[in-house]
């Protein structure tokens, strides 16, 4: 896809932005209308000085109930934790899958009860729009891209968000109004 687009990804650390080209970690320069940087996620600094257990990229190590490996009354889920016994890439996807079973362990805290361990999938559906009506699939080694991705990630972004939706006072779904 990037190909066909003229686009080159360049694996190497870039060290400035200048007029007309970037500057590389290994000296050379690279000419380029429209520079674009790609950067993994990192851990908050603060996280550093909280006293938290944290993993050693910074992020707050979290066990089997979300719950801080140093200070079980801390719950942390998504971009800031790191599973200590189930370690995943940063992705949405887990962020997102950890919300419910984080809610859920939340109230049991607070009100009582059990909490009840969150077991992340194996992997996940990766799914990119390329703004053209395409996209690309990723599902662990396996990839493949076109319009019927598009359509399935259409789909699912379309009922993801409707599942989020709050009907308004006086709405009945059973009665159409």
């Amino acid at each position: 896809m990037l190909r066909e687009r003229g686009i080159t990804v360049l694996q190497e650390l870039c060290v400035a932005i200048e007029a007309g080209h970037v500057r590389l970690g290994n000296g050379a320069r690279v000419a380029c209308d429209a520079p674009v940087l790609a950067f993994g996620t990192s851990a908050p600094r603060w996280l550093g000085s909280s006293g938290l257990a944290l993993d050693v990229q910074g992020f707050i190590a979290t066990g089997r109930t979300l719950q801080s490996t140093s200070h079980p009354q801390v719950f942390a889920a998504g971009d800031v934790a790191s599973r200590a016994d189930a370690p995943r890439p940063r992705s949405g996807v887990y962020a997102v899958r950890a919300g419910p079973p984080l809610a859920h362990n939340l109230r049991r805290a607070v009100g009582g009860g059990d909490l009840r361990p969150y077991r992340p999938q194996a992997r996940s559906l990766n799914l990119l729009s390329s703004a053209d009506g395409r996209a690309l699939l990723a599902w662990g080694p396996w990839s493949a891209y076109g319009r019927w991705v598009w359509r399935w990630k259409d789909r699912i972004d379309r009922a993801f968000i409707a599942s989020y939706a709050v009907a308004p006072a006086g709405f009945s779904p059973a009665a159409g109004r």
